[in-house]
């Protein structure tokens, strides 16, 4: 009984939360937080916190931000990869073989052996074929966005400002209107995204768990013993900003 008991406690030992019912690692959440901040499409997109001082308040205000920022994406990227199923788009594994790779040298230097192991790790590659899913999804959900010319005026009429030359003078709208053109797409597509990505959230809301049944049994075990209970241990509260 005690063996057969230990196997799902243990099993979920690394599970940081679950997404209708599925396993989401502290490895992921991790290797999130890492990559958010070299993500354009983040909030957290430049904000490097690895380079700034732990101690201070700011930069944990930020480290909080970015750790609810990448529990989010995650959601999102598996109410997505699902869709992505229905819809039959699907990420051969060639290209994730090929992803991989490309993570692998963006994320180690060659002589880091060590690293490179971790990284071509079967959980790591669920995470990153998770993130490959998820951005064909988003491609496939932006591949036919076109901008009018109306619209192209109205992002000039907003950000015409930002176009200069090399003298620093505003460019008018047809010396700028190439790049208006390319810009204005850009920002619809990510607005789409955006928007995607924030009703995905919404609708994932209740098929979130942040307890597991690791976490419940040294709960109970830390009770029994009279031993202060961790905050590692407690219920990872998820704001799915719902």
């Amino acid at each position: 009984m005690a063996a057969i008991v230990a196997v799902p406690v243990v099993g979920s030992r690394n599970v940081a939360f679950y997404v209708n019912s599925k396993p989401v690692t502290e490895e992921h959440v991790s290797a999130m937080i890492v990559d958010l901040p070299f993500d354009a499409t983040s909030d957290h997109y430049n904000t490097r916190v690895d380079l700034a001082d732990p101690s201070d308040p700011k930069t944990q205000y930020l480290i909080a931000g970015l750790k609810t920022e990448a529990i989010q994406r995650l959601i999102v990227m598996h109410a997505q990869s699902d869709e992505a199923l229905r819809l039959g788009i699907i990420v051969s594994p060639s290209a994730i073989d090929t992803a991989v790779e490309t993570y692998v040298n963006d994320h180690s230097s060659p002589d880091d052996t060590a690293e490179i192991e971790r990284l071509r790790s079967p959980d790591v590659r669920s995470y990153i074929q998770l993130w490959a899913t998820s951005k064909a999804y988003e491609e496939s959900l932006t591949k036919d966005t076109t901008v009018s010319s109306d619209e192209v005026r109205e992002y000039f009429a907003t950000w015409g400002w930002s176009y200069t030359d090399a003298g620093g003078r505003e460019l008018t709208f047809e010396q700028a209107s190439a790049r208006l053109a390319k810009d204005a797409l850009a920002t619809k597509k990510l607005q789409l995204i955006s928007a995607n990505r924030t009703l995905f959230l919404k609708k994932e809301s209740s098929l979130v768990n942040g307890d597991t049944r690791y976490k419940q049994f040294m709960r109970w075990w830390d009770i029994m013993f009279g031993i202060q209970v961790p905050d590692s241990l407690e219920i990872l509260q998820v704001d799915t900003g719902s």
